[in-house]
């Protein structure tokens, strides 16, 4: 039952991350599904899903006018360079250290983005400097080969340029459509995406869906702060509780 409750909150807050905050809950999405499920296997039922929520959000002309293309043009080829790097990586990396490897990854997420927002409080608009958004497109296609986790990296990258919301989303739905699409392949190949894990992404089909027409609602109505707090403090739980799993 348990299990069950967390495959469906996670579902939903795929919806609700990818339509309404650009994946900005995506670092809970994966630690959701690692508790719920053995190891890799998130990761393979997760995929299909995340493909189809990004068609959903470009499918909205709202997000998908609103698309900074410098931003393409920096992530974008070392995200690709990434994602060959962690492939091989997921490959061979046994269950027990996934799940202790994104629970490190949302841990050392959640501290950096407590510091910034509780520490440093930055509020006007930065421009990242092109050889460290090469560098944190190479993280984040890591991430995202090895575990989905690669807005932590592209989120360290477009937050500080303070963009509205739906620049923001846009920006990184297209980004991650291709970095999804690039995945199905190698996934398949390496048994990560399985009838079964197909069967069971139709059920969450349906949360998912939810999750995505509120997260269109949420972006124009929310106070992103208290949002982003909320999922902040769930990602420090989560992140605990798979390190000490």
């Amino acid at each position: 039952m348990t299990e069950l409750f967390l495959l469906h909150l996670g579902a939903a807050l795929i919806g609700i991350g990818k339509s309404g905050f650009g994946g900005g809950t995506g670092i809970l999405t994966t630690p959701l599904f690692a508790l719920a499920l053995s190891g890799r296997a998130a990761v393979g039922v997760m995929l299909p899903l995340l493909i189809l929520c990004d068609i959903f959000v470009l499918s909205l002309s709202y997000y998908r006018k609103n698309i900074d293309k410098e931003t393409i043009a920096v992530l974008m080829p070392s995200m690709l360079v990434g994602i060959a790097a962690g492939l091989p990586v997921l490959n061979i990396m046994p269950d027990d250290a996934f799940k202790k490897f994104i629970g490190l990854l949302a841990l050392f997420f959640a501290v950096a983005q407590a510091y910034k927002d509780f520490y440093l409080k930055i509020d006007e608009p930065i421009k990242v400097n092109r050889f460290i958004g090469f560098a944190l497109g190479f993280g984040a296609g890591f991430a995202s080969a090895v575990a989905h986790q690669g807005g932590v990296f592209t989120t360290m990258y477009m937050l500080p340029q303070k963009m509205p919301n739906a620049v923001f989303v846009g920006t990184s739905t297209l980004l991650y459509f291709v970095v999804n699409l690039s995945k199905v392949i190698p996934y398949w190949q390496m048994g990560l995406i399985n009838d079964w894990g197909l069967m069971l992404g139709l059920q969450l089909l349906p949360p998912v869906a939810f999750g995505a027409i509120v997260g269109v609602w949420l972006n124009k109505i929310l106070n992103l702060k208290a949002f982003s707090n909320m999922i902040l403090l769930l990602v420090f739980l989560t992140a605990i509780r798979l390190l000490t799993s």
